[in-house]
C-alpha cells in the first residue's frame, strides 16, 4: 500500500512546522467528509420530560439539529447544581445494537457500571444523543428509507453518498452539535467538558477531540484501528459501514486524526486480544502522536493502555482508569 499523503513527520518534524499545518490537515480531513450544514451558533432543544435519579436529575430531550427528527438525547446532571461543573458527553457504541442507542446510559451490560451512575456519582453531569440509526432513529426519516439493522445502516451510507456526503460525516455532526449545546447549559463549565464512549463512540470520540479545539478531555476506550494496519489484518469485515469515509485511507491515517487532539489530554484503551484494532497500528499511533505531544512539552496528557486478556470490551482496570483520567484533567 502506498503511504497517505499526509506525512506526519514531515508535518510535525518540530513545533512551528506542525502549527503551520495542523490547520491544514484538519481541514482536509474535513473535505473527506463531504458537503455538511453549518453548525449553529445556538443549539436550540426541546425538554420532553424530567424526572429526579437517586442521584440527580434526567432529561428526555430533542435537540434541534436541522432535520425533520431532531435528535433524541437524554441529559442527566447531579442533584442540588449550584454552579457550572464539569460534564462528559457520552458516545454510544455499535455493537448491532441498533434499538438501544442513548439508552447504553443507563446500561451496564458493556461497562462495570452504568455510564450515567458513573458521572453523577463523579458530580458530573452528563449527555448521550442517539446516533443516526440508533435508539429513536433506528429506521426513521428518509435518510434510512425506512429500513432497519444492518440494511438501515447501508441505505443511510448510500443516501449521503448520493447526497455528497457521507454517513460518518454526519455523525460526527450531530456529535459535533451536541457538544455544542452541552457547552451552553447552565449546569456545564464549557471549558471542563469530557469525550468519552467505547467501540463506535471511541472512534467519535476521536474524531470530536479532533474537530473541537474546546472539548478538554478524551477517553476512547477499544477502538484505535489505523487503516493500513486493518486492512494487511485482513479485518475490514469487523466494522460497520459507518466506519469508511471514502478517500481516507490515501489522504491520511489515523495518527494524523488524533494528532489533531494534542495537546489536550488523551487516553486510549484496549484490549490486547482485541481483533478490531489490530495492535501493530496502535504501535505506530502511539509512537507517533507521542512524538507530537512532545513537541507541546506534554507527553504526560497522551497515554495508551494495552491490556492483557481483553477483547472487544471494557475491563474492569479501564473503568477505572477512565474515572481516574476524567477526574485529573477536568
Amino acid at each position: 500500500m502506498k503511504p497517505p499523503l499526509i506525512d506526519l513527520n514531515r508535518c510535525a518534524s518540530d513545533h512551528a512546522t506542525w502549527l503551520k499545518h495542523r490547520n491544514e490537515v484538519r481541514a482536509g480531513i474535513r473535505r473527506h467528509l463531504g458537503h455538511l450544514p453549518s453548525i449553529p451558533e445556538t443549539i436550540q432543544a426541546e425538554v420532553v420530560w424530567r424526572q429526579n435519579h437517586t442521584l440527580g436529575v434526567v432529561e428526555k430531550l430533542q435537540i434541534d439539529n436541522g432535520t425533520a427528527t431532531g435528535m433524541p438525547a437524554w441529559f442527566a446532571t447531579p442533584k442540588n447544581v449550584t454552579e457550572p461543573g464539569p460534564a462528559v458527553l457520552w458516545c454510544h457504541w455499535h455493537g448491532g445494537e441498533y434499538e438501544v442507542g442513548k439508552d447504553e446510559l443507563f446500561e451496564n451490560r458493556h461497562t462495570p457500571e452504568s455510564p450515567v451512575q458513573c458521572f453523577l456519582e463523579m458530580g458530573m453531569s452528563v449527555l448521550c444523543v442517539d446516533a443516526l440509526g440508533f435508539g429513536e432513529r433506528h429506521g426513521a426519516g428518509v435518510e434510512t428509507c425506512e429500513d432497519f439493522e444492518h440494511e438501515g445502516e447501508h441505505s443511510l451510507f448510500k443516501y449521503f453518498l448520493w447526497q455528497g456526503s457521507t454517513l460518518w460525516g454526519r455523525i460526527l455532526w450531530d456529535d459535533r452539535t451536541a457538544f455544542r449545546y452541552l457547552q451552553q447549559r447552565s449546569e456545564v463549565d464549557a471549558k471542563r467538558i469530557a469525550a468519552a464512549g467505547m467501540s463506535m463512540g471511541a472512534t467519535r470520540t476521536q474524531w470530536l477531540m479532533a474537530f473541537e479545539d474546546e472539548l478538554a478531555v478524551g477517553v476512547p476506550i477499544a477502538c484505535m484501528v489505523r487503516y493500513r494496519d486493518l486492512v494487511e489484518a485482513k479485518g475490514l469485515h469487523l466494522h460497520g459501514m459507518y466506519f469508511f469515509v471514502p478517500g481516507l485511507m490515501e489522504y491520511c491515517d489515523l495518527e494524523s486524526i488524533l494528532a489533531l487532539a494534542a495537546p489536550r489530554p488523551l487516553l486510549c484503551m484496549n484490549g490486547m486480544e482485541d481483533e478490531l484494532s489490530p495492535i501493530p497500528g496502535i504501535r505506530t499511533v502511539e509512537k507517533e502522536l507521542t512524538k507530537v505531544y512532545e513537541l507541546y512539552g506534554k507527553k504526560e496528557a497522551f497515554r495508551s493502555d494495552l491490556v492483557k486478556g481483553v477483547a472487544h470490551g471494557c475491563a474492569d482496570e479501564m473503568w477505572m482508569s477512565m474515572k481516574n483520567w476524567i477526574r485529573q484533567w477536568l
